[in-house]
Order: structure tokens, then C-alpha cells, then sequence
């Protein structure tokens, strides 16, 4: 095939994508009406190894799409676009954005976006994931998105009581592989409500029937790339099951098979989250030293935080910065603090979280979290100061 030939093969693909996507139905009513979890699962395999959702979340290879759909094509503040992008008058819109998806260098030709081949019929559910995820709408979220709501989540129990019981009764441990070859272990509980919870500082996630034959779940906040990931699978209980044992593995994103999660179970719930905090927080928090390991362009600062009574923070490192508490008067259940003066920072790292140390805090625990700018660290217990 010569070369023009190879171009008007091109051309009729990309249009035929771009007649297909617009020929689909993208009204608020239709929107509204998707499938959340399948496009919750697109995003997961498709997206979210280059873009984040949420507000504050940092840019990765892709910028931050929060509010996305409130904004002009190339023109998010801080984010180097391609001058395709850059130079576009164009407001982003479910259509439009259908099309890009589908094919970009066809919507915006010499744009820098590769393309990633999201089928057809998942392009609805993914946008209408990203219009409600991002911030775009303030439509209410249908009630099966958010919690087991009878039907046949109720009915699993009674369905398939053997996988029901290897779930809602015993702990689930996911292991993940890190990028410089260790593994990062957490423990998750799925609840009979819908929600899953876990020893992970903020980890939050839910599950639920997706038909008769698909049980999936999400995770939120897990701590280490991805962040937040889905699952779906047959509601079966597993074949020569075994406590402490890895007994299934899966890929949370296509097109990553080097990157498998691995999954096992410990009897019971030996890790109740109630009463996680350190009997004596405070006494604990002020005695020690938390050492930040902070990923900074690439690189790791490290900066040996000390919490001091007078609410302030102070560093051997020249760190400074203060912290609070916050909640109903008498009750307060979250801390806040901020660090500033940090080596290659422009400006203030903060965070909340709830007042929890950690899971079971121990002098030499180690645990990973993010700051609300989007800068990565693994923190560890240091003893004294």
C-alpha cells in the first residue's frame, strides 16, 4: 500500500470513528443514566495511569482533569500543553471529549496524547464517570453506585454464602509492587453496608453486585501508584482456599501485565479499626521524630519532622510549619498540619488526616500517603529527637 493510499485508509477509519461518536446519544438524561461502575473501570484501565480526577490532585504524564468540563481545551493553569491543545478555542463538552478519546490525533492533529483505543460502547459510562468524578456536575449519584442496596447485593449472602463469608467475615490483604522492586502490603475489610474500609490512613472503597455474574469493587487512597483502582469478578468462593496464602492474582490496568496485584486472607478481623490510635498519642507523637521521605522532582528530600506542643513543627533540616486539630468542640478527630522551607518546594506541603498516628504506630513502622499538593512520601517513626 503506498502512502497515499495508507493516508485515505486513515482518513476513513478516523472518520467513521468521529461519525460514530457523535451519532451517540450524550443529553444530561443519558449521562445520567450510565453505568458509573463500568466507566469508573474504563477510567481505570484506560486513564488513570496518566491523569487524576480529583481537586488537588497533582498532573502526571496528563494534567488534572478536575472540572474539566468547565474549562477550554488546552488551558489548565500550570500544565504544559502541546500547542495543538495549547492554541484551541474550543470548550471541552461530552461530544467533543467522546471524540478526542476515541481518536485524538484525528479531533486535535498534532496533539502529544498517544491513543489509547477506549472501545466504542465504554465511551458513554466513562464520560459520564468523568463529568460526575471531576466536579463538572452536581447531579446526585444514583444510590447502587455508592452502597449495597438490596436486590442482589442482599441476595449474595444467602446466593453464595461460602465467597460472602471469605469477604464480609475474614480480612482481605492486597500486595502491590513497587517501582524499586519491594512490594507494599495492605489489609482491606469489605463491610456488609458496601463500603470497604482498611488499616491504610483514608483508604475508603465500595463494592457491589454488578449482575448476577459480576461481584467488583473500587479502592480509593491506597497509598502507592495506582491509587485508586477496580475489580470485578465471578462471586465464587476460591478452590483450595487457604489462610496467608496468595491465592489469585489480577492487573488493575490493561496494557500493565508486569504490574499484578496479588490477593490473600487472614482469619477474622484481627485488625479492628477501633482503637488504632496510640494509647498515649500525644506523649508518643511529641517524644519521637516522623521522618518524611517527600519525592520532589524525582528525587527524595528527607526532613525529620518533630510535632511540638505549641502546635508548631520544627526540622534539623531547617523544615518549619505548624499544626492543628480539628472537629465538634470536645471531639475533634482530624489533624491538619503543613510544612514549609522544604528543598525544592515552592511553597507550603500539607495534609489532614484522621487523628490516628497510624495503624498499631510503633517506633520503625513505616507507612505511604500523599500531600494535598500531590508530592508522594513514605513516613517512618525515628525514636526520641
Amino acid at each position: 500500500m503506498n502512502n497515499v493510499a495508507r493516508r485515505y485508509v486513515y482518513t476513513v477509519i478516523a472518520t467513521l470513528v468521529v461519525t460514530t461518536a457523535s451519532a451517540q446519544d450524550y443529553s444530561e438524561a443519558t449521562l445520567k443514566s450510565a453505568d458509573l461502575l463500568a466507566g469508573e473501570q474504563t477510567w481505570q484501565q484506560y486513564c488513570a495511569f496518566c491523569h487524576t480526577l480529583r481537586e488537588g490532585q497533582a498532573d502526571i504524564t496528563g494534567p488534572n482533569l478536575h472540572q474539566v468540563f468547565k474549562r477550554k481545551v488546552g488551558k489548565k493553569p500550570g500544565f504544559s500543553y502541546s500547542e495543538a491543545l495549547g492554541n484551541s478555542s474550543a470548550e471541552w463538552t461530552p461530544e467533543l471529549f467522546a471524540r478526542y478519546v476515541q481518536n485524538p490525533a484525528a479531533v486535535f492533529p498534532g496533539n502529544a496524547m498517544p491513543s489509547v483505543d477506549v472501545p466504542a460502547d465504554k465511551v458513554l459510562p466513562l464520560v459520564a464517570y468523568i463529568l460526575r468524578t471531576s466536579g463538572s456536575v452536581d447531579w446526585d449519584q444514583p444510590a447502587q453506585a455508592s452502597a449495597a442496596t438490596g436486590g442482589l447485593d442482599a441476595e449474595l449472602r444467602v446466593s453464595k454464602p461460602e465467597f460472602w463469608a471469605q469477604y464480609m467475615e475474614h480480612t482481605t490483604k492486597f500486595t502491590i509492587p513497587r517501582d524499586n522492586g519491594e512490594t507494599y502490603s495492605f489489609v482491606a475489610y469489605f463491610n456488609e453496608d458496601g463500603t470497604i474500609t482498611g488499616n491504610n490512613r483514608g483508604l475508603q472503597g465500595i463494592w457491589r453486585m454488578r449482575d448476577k455474574r459480576n461481584f467488583c469493587y473500587s479502592l480509593e487512597r491506597v497509598g502507592v501508584h495506582p491509587y485508586e483502582w477496580m475489580h470485578c469478578m465471578q462471586p465464587k468462593a476460591d478452590e483450595n482456599f487457604e489462610f496467608g496464602k496468595v491465592i489469585k492474582s489480577f492487573v488493575p490496568v490493561k496494557g500493565h501485565a508486569d504490574f499484578q496485584i496479588e490477593v490473600s486472607f487472614l482469619e477474622g478481623r484481627p485488625h479492628p479499626l477501633e482503637g488504632d490510635a496510640h494509647p498515649d498519642y500525644w506523649t508518643f507523637l511529641f517524644a519521637n521524630t516522623s521522618r518524611y521521605e517527600i519525592k520532589v522532582n524525582g528525587e527524595t528530600v528527607i526532613v525529620d519532622a518533630q510535632f511540638n506542643k505549641d502546635n508548631t513543627i520544627s526540622s534539623p533540616q531547617g523544615v518549619t510549619g505548624k499544626w492543628r486539630t480539628e472537629g465538634p468542640a470536645g471531639q475533634e478527630d482530624r489533624m491538619c498540619y503543613y510544612m514549609e522551607g522544604i528543598e525544592g518546594v515552592d511553597g507550603r506541603l500539607s495534609e489532614c488526616f484522621a487523628l490516628v498516628l497510624m495503624f498499631n504506630p510503633r517506633v520503625g513502622a513505616r507507612w505511604p500517603a500523599r500531600f494535598e499538593q500531590g508530592n508522594s512520601y513514605w513516613a517512618e517513626i525515628i525514636a526520641g529527637r
